[in-house]
């Protein structure tokens, strides 16, 4: 399964939680407002119904029964409920008995005089408080949908009488036009989620990629870094600034440096290892050509003794001088080997109690058996009972290693033919806890 990218998570990052942030406060602000909305129509509803409620007499209504849709009655109260509906700008006004039957509407496709009106049953808990005996109080329908396929609402409001329980009331349907204010309130809050929400990906992409192709620079360069080339500096734009990517761009910056500067430790290693190995080689390859010609006898050609028919006998001190020297010049090898090793393997440091008199004694007596007898190796030792805390094989390893060089470049000196007094000198000085140790000598440095 792919990963995903930082780009793509950023973006569920940020537009998650930003799109069910604006999708839940568009919701509820829509909810609000309908809410809000929906109980302004109500009220205005239900005190129109209230207010033609007043001019519509019960004694007239009560007077209808089924069949007198042609009377004279019916014509008037149908005319007024009309003339009232164009008024108050509705598109419905009727009015009904306590059992919900019809009386009077001025829907052309209203039901007969004393048929049931279904629609009404939506609506009984509303108009229970309408019929209620002695305090009928105007109320209104929830939102529904007519046969057209739009919202209408109702108000209900009661037909005063003598009697305490209203018989009728007055029912009103709200015309489209008082609440298209909420399907533009719907329609404005979609428009405005969906161009946020457009917005915010536009910005994020933006500021996605202002954040991935630094570290897409970094990767590569990371890369140029791992295949070895470490001559290619980090770009200088990445450098700059103080974010985080500028931080991670100045530690690759110094880890490349730091790797340049081992490598080019590593080579200079290698290099004096192969100059320390070819010496010795050199030497062997010499003394084995010279024993191969001890050996083999006096070349051909060469005049032999014409009384005699056997080979010149050899000496055997010269085969066995040539193979001590073999021998002194594979022991230099070898050391030269352990030495690298030592230094690959980088062995903690195992600290112990070490006599810097006789450590100093050690290392001059090293010296001084690969020095001429005219080279003299001093030890300048400190106090005879001056110790300190160190790892007594690699603190002589690496004054040997010192020693030893020094050595070298006196005897260099002397071939050259400069005449003045050679010599190596040890010695250590103790500051508190700790002591400096030096090897001095008067080579060309």
């Amino acid at each position: 399964m792919s990963r995903l990218s930082l780009l793509t998570k950023l973006l569920l990052a940020i537009l998650l939680p930003m799109v069910l942030t604006f999708a839940g406060f568009g919701l509820f602000s829509h909810y609000a407002a309908s809410r809000a909305l929906e109980a302004e129509l109500g009220r205005r509803l239900s005190g129109i119904a209230a207010v033609i409620a007043t001019q519509i007499p019960q004694e007239s209504v009560a007077l209808l029964a089924a069949g007198d849709e042609e009377s004279r009655t019916y014509r008037n109260l149908r005319r007024r409920l009309g003339e009232l509906r164009d008024a108050a700008g509705v598109a419905r006004v009727y009015v009904f008995a306590a059992d919900l039957t019809s009386r009077v509407d001025t829907d052309p496709e209203s039901a007969p005089i004393g048929t049931r009106d279904y629609s009404l049953d939506t609506s009984r808990s509303e108009l229970r408080a309408v019929f209620l005996p002695g305090s009928g109080i105007p109320a209104a329908s929830v939102l529904f949908r007519g046969r057209d396929g739009r919202l209408y609402k109702s108000g209900y409001a009661p037909i005063k009488g003598s009697e305490p329980a209203a018989q009728f009331a007055v029912g009103v349907d709200g015309s489209a036009a008082l609440y298209q204010e909420l399907v533009w309130l719907r329609r404005t809050l979609l428009g405005l989620g969906l161009s946020g929400v457009a917005a915010l990906i536009l910005l994020t992409v933006l500021w996605g990629r202002r954040m991935t192709l630094p570290l897409a620079r970094l990767t590569a360069s990371a890369r140029t870094m791992g295949s070895g080339v470490l001559d290619v500096p980090m770009e200088r734009r990445l450098l700059a600034g103080g974010d985080e990517v500028a931080v991670l761009a100045q530690g690759l910056e110094a880890m490349r440096q730091d790797l340049r500067a081992r490598d080019e430790r590593m080579q200079m290693m290698l290099a004096g290892i192969a100059h320390e190995i070819r010496n010795p080689l050199g030497g062997m390859e010499l003394f084995a050509g010279l024993l191969q010609e001890e050996l083999s006898g006096p070349a051909d050609g060469a005049a032999a003794d014409p009384g005699s028919h056997a080979p010149p006998a050899i000496d055997p001190a010269v085969p066995r001088g040539y193979v001590d020297k073999i021998q002194k010049e594979l022991r230099h090898l070898q050391a030269v080997v352990s030495d690298f090793l030592d230094y690959a393997r980088r062995p903690r440091p195992v600290l112990a109690k070490v006599a810097l008199p006789e450590l100093l004694r050690e290392v001059a007596e090293s010296a001084q058996a690969r020095a001429s007898a005219s080279l003299l190796v001093r030890v300048e030792a400190p106090d005879p009972e001056a110790c300190i805390q160190a790892d007594a094989n690699q603190l002589r390893r690496a004054l040997q290693n010192l020693a030893h060089n020094a050595v070298q470049a006196c005897l260099e000196v002397r071939r050259s033919g400069e005449v003045r007094e050679h010599g190596v000198t040890l010695s250590a000085a103790l500051t508190g806890a700790q002591a400096v140790l030096q090897v001095r000598d008067t080579g060309p440095g």
